[in-house]
């Protein structure tokens, strides 16, 4: 649980400066990042709203009550994994972005 979280934090904190960059005065010469980012955004933000709604607090206890189970983390092994090879290839992806528009 822990590198999940820490990995999504350390997207959402690169993902943000990315973001400045790409509304900062030198945006125009962004030329590989600005697409990538929009594209990376949604996707992102689509992941993030998925996994939300698993860890939703209200939902799931209401749900194990009924049931009578207790609460227990709600991803497997193989969907952290999953998850975090996402994230990385997301945080990858942006790195080559930004170096192409370095160049």
């Amino acid at each position: 649980m822990n590198a999940l979280m820490d990995s999504i934090m350390a997207l959402q904190t690169a993902f943000q400066q990315v973001q400045n960059l790409a509304k900062g005065p030198g945006a125009n010469k962004l030329i590989a990042l600005k697409p990538l980012l929009e594209k990376s955004s949604l996707e992102l933000e689509e992941e993030f709203k998925r996994i939300h709604r698993i860890l939703q607090p209200g939902l799931r206890e209401k749900t194990k009550r009924k049931l009578g189970q207790r609460l227990k983390w709600p991803f497997q092994k193989a969907d952290v994994e999953q998850i975090l090879q996402l994230l990385e290839r997301h945080k990858s992806a942006l790195i080559l972005a930004m170096n192409s528009d370095q160049m």
